[in-house]
């Protein structure tokens, strides 16, 4: 096929994908959890930009490495810094935003792959992929998730790389044998000369080698990948479980040095490890690689203890997954982010990610029990279901740490569509479902924070600026406001995040401020209950398309609009509910 042809084929694909890059310049104002700007917008930008952020205790706990957020935002930041103009609020949210985008790309690459691995029609698993509001919401976001599924698609693509490989080799060696034990029409014998004889029962010396080298170094690179993913998120090694079984269960059984492999893996995870640990101690302790070197040679030439010089020396090295899963460990730790049922993946986060997928997904999963799934069926499930049920014993639980099943998903959905028929039927509900939860987190989803920063910095910065250093912004009832879209050196002082605090909290709060000014942003379903509270002020601006779940519009709101469908003011109350006030304080 043609590059033509092939463009052809998957031009709705490309149009997604082209979608997907616009939706990030618009940009989506929705704002899915505060990590996105927590876990690497906000740590990269203080340190490159210089600008006042709040470090969370993953940083100054040691429990994140730094060199994956800085592969992530490091580069737009940078940019930023060496061009003047580009010192915005839009450019602080979209490219970093941009890099995940570009990053995404890998999840269709290792679906196209594996489609092709499978023998599935990519023509229908890419748009379905590219449709999906995931990739157009959460994988566009720089989640440490967003990097974790990057990472766990280019082990998809290599793993697969190496089992085709060696199935070809058996196939070839199959059909070598078969042509030996060939027979012959007359007597069942052929003469030929001893030089025939060796050509025709010798092997291809420089096509087997080929293929070895061609296995040792994606091999190699599984290795370093491997490693690459449990720094970025240790819960990487349940995703990998079904791949790397796979690989190593194919190598077995076809007797290709199962344990040369794993040597490989191994050896190939060394490398970045140690690179990544030398990063994150430096990072976190101020100490350089000099440091490092010298205090090693005070262990190899110490006349002293050596016992307790070598115990001091390697405990100074900062191993971010160990101190991630030290952390995780403690039940107290985790009740401070909030204890979820064990069965909150398997019912409520994987059904919000995959949304019609599901009753496919478990159709070939009862399928499958019942020992009547192909091949090309049960091999994906067998990676699929593995971190579920891993992740499923830890307590705390969102839907964004099953983003890696994303593509595994969609392959068994296409491949199901394609078994049982009714393709439109199925298409057109995972596009209902999509287009809801684009809406939603693209757009809603506390869709006011990030307008009324990029509000607040431009009327910062400006030759005539409406806001001072000096005044105070309180957010009441909305998600951690980033500090660092205000690229500004006194943004921490300046935003006091209440929370989800009583109003009594807030009243006080307000009251005790003695800046200059101080202003509030407060949902418009909490503003009939601050109203009440006799405190006088002045409405700056309202941001619209703000839909916080934990204070949703009331139930009244809602049913009076559903009964005065044509009467607009009903409308108005709704649309006031729904947005994001700035509000000024009056002394």
């Amino acid at each position: 096929m043609s590059s033509l042809d092939w463009i052809r084929n998957h031009k709705i694909w490309l149009s997604l994908v082209f979608v997907r890059f616009c939706l990030v310049f618009l940009p989506q104002q929705g704002y899915i959890h505060p990590d996105e700007f927590f876990q690497s917008t906000e740590i990269v930008a203080g340190d490159i930009l210089n600008v006042s952020v709040v470090r969370t205790w993953e940083f100054s706990a040691g429990l994140r490495s730094v060199l994956p957020i800085y592969f992530l935002t490091g580069p737009g930041f940078s940019l930023m810094k060496g061009v003047p103009q580009m010192m915005t609020s839009y450019w602080v949210v979209v490219l970093p935003r941009l890099s995940a985008c570009i990053l995404s790309l890998a999840v269709d690459v290792a679906v196209l792959y594996v489609c092709d691995a499978f023998a599935i029609d990519s023509t229908v698993a890419l748009p379905i992929l590219a449709l999906s509001y995931v990739m157009l919401t959460y994988l566009t976001r720089p989640f440490s998730n967003t990097l974790e599924t990057v990472t766990f698609c280019v082990l998809l693509v290599l793993v697969a790389k190496v089992v085709r490989n060696i199935h070809h080799s058996q196939s070839d060696r199959a059909e070598k044998k078969s042509k030996e034990f060939k027979v012959l029409p007359n007597d069942g014998y052929q003469r030929k000369t001893l030089d025939e004889f060796r050509k025709k029962h010798s092997s291809n010396p420089t096509e087997e080698k080929s293929n070895s080298d061609s296995n040792g170094k994606a091999v190699f690179l599984i290795g370093v990948v491997m490693s690459i993913g449990m720094f970025i998120r240790p819960t990487f090694a349940a995703f990998s479980v079904g791949p790397i079984l796979w690989l190593v269960g194919t190598a077995l059984m076809s007797g290709d040095g199962a344990v040369s492999y794993l040597f490989l893996m191994s050896f190939g995870a060394l490398v970045p490890s140690i690179l990544m640990v030398l990063v994150d101690t430096a990072y976190y302790s101020d100490m350089t690689v000099v440091d490092i070197l010298s205090r090693f040679r005070q262990c190899v030439i110490t006349s002293g203890n050596v016992a307790k010089c070598w115990e001091e020396y390697f405990s100074m090295f900062i191993v971010t997954p160990w101190n991630f899963l030290k952390y995780n460990s403690d039940p107290d730790n985790l009740s401070v982010h909030g204890h979820h049922p064990y069965y909150t993946h398997l019912l409520i986060n994987i059904p919000l990610l995959l949304g019609p997928a599901v009753v496919l997904i478990l159709v070939e999963l009862y399928r499958f029990c019942m020992r009547r799934s192909t091949s090309y069926n049960s091999t994906p499930l067998c990676f699929l279901t593995p971190p579920i049920l891993i992740l499923s014993l830890f307590p705390h639980q969102e839907p964004r740490f099953l983003l890696p099943l994303l593509p595994l998903g969609v392959i068994l959905y296409v491949s199901s569509i394609n078994r049982i028929g009714h393709r439109n039927v199925f298409l057109f509900l995972w596009c209902v479902f999509n287009l809801i939860g684009l809406l939603f987190y693209g757009f809603l989803h506390q869709g006011g924070v990030i307008p009324l920063l990029s509000y607040i910095e431009k009327n910062l910065n400006n030759p005539s600026p409406l806001f001072t250093n000096e005044d105070t912004f309180f957010f009441f009832h909305t998600y951690m406001p980033p500090r660092s879209l205000l690229l500004s050196h006194t943004s921490v002082e300046q935003l006091v995040d209440l929370q989800g605090s009583p109003i009594e909290d807030l009243v006080a709060a307000v009251k005790s401020q003695k800046t200059c000014c101080s202003y509030l942003a407060i949902p418009g379903t909490m503003m009939e209950e601050f109203v009440h509270q006799r405190i006088s002020f002045d409405v700056i601006q309202a941001f619209p398309f703000h839909l916080s779940m934990e204070d949703p519009p009331s139930y009244d709101v809602v049913k009076e609009v559903w009964q005065n469908f044509s009467d607009r003011a009903y409308y108005d109350k709704l649309f006031e509910s729904m947005s994001l006030f700035l509000l000024k304080m009056k002394n």
